[in-house]
């Protein structure tokens, strides 16, 4: 841990418009100094840097922050790592870190050994698909229009059906049943009179490798190839590496696009996002499989994104998947809108990856075109449900039950400016008055508060 003095010495002794000037062009305008902000992609130069005051704020993006912070966000890196690279280029001597504990060493041995387990087992289903049994798994790949070098790029691989094929692998390379067990490539059932009794989790299965940010697998996906009646998608078990809330599948791909445009499109499966890759759209991510998290966003905003474009599916799920992710993207230092993606004119399937096979990269620019700022769609989405799409002119009971869908939206997004604006645009769309508005908003807040009720 570095020490607070040592901070606080770095940025006294940083000089913000030399060390941002390297990366950025500036000159002076009044009190600060003036470019072009490297988040987002712009004609007028919005970004400033304060030297007084040492920060930086663009006032196109909203990017801002001191001096760590800018390189933190420019080079997707850790404060930690940032801060002693600033010393050492200050001629700041940080003192070695205390030695390790024996359980910080025991801690570290065993996330290496599971991170070695990861990259054994998905090395092995490589060569599986590669290989002369995997023409199953590439021909359902050539069907899902997955082109070789798309699935050479995600390291997708092939599970065979064989219950103990990747148990044995990775037995012949020394890796131990208990440490395969943890990294939750393989699972266990105990049998009477034999005791506990190993085999593979995945079998006939294509396998998604989800990776870290730094392109370490950490867990697996896997769709199934066989047709007999099980969940099509398995994903891992948690483990001390895999937790499902912080990973993003596709970010590794993302992270460089991500950071030179400040944009992110988030989907929901593990082929929207190589569907989307394959036709040029190379920020997509997807949240495997669970509701939008937290820890998820602050990856995304570690990756240098200010812009979150929510691309689902436009059936029901689709919606309640923007709804579900709503609540901490408002409360999230960036900007979100949602796409939905249309169903075809025949009915069918409208996730991302099939509207781009069916109407190309054309037809998914029109979808993102018209996506629309994320508070307009929890209104829009509300007053579609409660009030038969009509607002102003409902009955006001359709109006009492809109105000009681996005209310708990409302209430989710900071107080100051963002949630007054919210409030504003609900007032207009329903077509009554801000004050009453305001005061039942205040109710609810009541009794949303712990020990309210009775």
């Amino acid at each position: 841990m570095i020490s607070p003095d040592i901070i606080e010495e770095v940025k006294r002794l940083a000089d913000p418009v030399v060390l941002i000037g390297a990366r950025v062009r500036l000159w002076k305008s009044g009190i600060a100094y003036a470019g072009s902000c490297p988040f987002h992609e712009e004609r007028q130069a919005s970004f400033r840097v304060y030297p007084k005051d040492k920060h930086f704020v663009c006032y196109g993006c909203g990017a801002s922050g001191d001096i760590f912070q800018f390189f933190q966000r420019a080079d997707g890196k850790a404060f930690p790592t940032v801060v002693r690279e600033l010393a050492a280029s200050l001629g700041i001597v940080i003192p070695p870190e205390r030695p390790a504990t024996a359980q910080e060493q025991r801690e570290r041995g065993e996330r290496a050994s599971l991170l070695a387990a990861c990259e054994a087992a998905m090395s092995h289903w490589q060569r599986n698909l590669w290989g002369s049994e995997g023409e199953k798994a590439r021909e359902y790949l050539a069907e899902r229009r997955v082109t070789d070098e798309a699935a050479r790029a995600f390291r997708l691989g092939f599970a065979r059906p064989d219950w103990h094929d990747l148990e044995r692998a990775l037995g012949a390379a020394k890796i131990a049943h208990a440490v395969q067990h943890a990294a939750g490539v393989i699972t266990s059932r105990e049998v009477p009179g034999k005791g506990v009794r190993y085999h593979d989790r995945f079998r006939d299965r294509v396998v998604f490798p989800i990776e870290d940010i730094q392109g370490r697998v950490t867990g697996f996906g896997a769709r199934t190839l066989g047709a007999e009646p099980e969940a099509k998608y398995l994903n891992g078990p948690e483990t001390p590496l895999f937790k499902k809330s912080r990973v993003l599948f596709g970010l590794r791909q993302a992270r460089d696009v991500i950071r030179s445009t400040g944009r992110a499109l988030l989907v929901e499966g593990y082929f929207d996002v190589i569907a989307l890759h394959q036709a040029g759209f190379t920020s997509a991510v997807a949240a495997c499989g669970t509701t939008l998290s937290r820890e998820q966003v602050e990856q995304l905003a570690g990756a240098g994104c200010m812009e979150l474009v929510l691309l689902f599916d436009g059936d029901e799920g689709g919606a309640l998947a923007a709804a579900r992710a709503a609540r901490v993207l408002l409360q999230a230092n960036l900007s979100a809108t949602v796409a939905r993606v249309p169903t075809s004119s025949h009915g069918g399937q409208s996730d991302p990856d099939v509207l781009v096979a069916r109407s190309g990269r054309r037809g998914m620019e029109e979808v993102l075109a018209a996506a629309k700022p994320l508070t307009e769609f929890l209104i829009d989405d509300a007053v579609q449900r409660h009030a038969d799409g009509i607002g102003v002119q409902a009955p006001v009971e359709h109006k009492l039950a809109v105000l009681r869908a996005v209310m708990p939206f409302v209430l989710a997004t900071p107080d100051g400016l963002p949630r007054a604006t919210f409030e504003r645009a609900v007032a207009r769309r329903l077509g009554i008055d801000i004050g009453p508005l305001r005061q039942e908003l205040q109710r609810a807040a009541r009794t949303e508060r712990p020990g309210s009720h009775p």
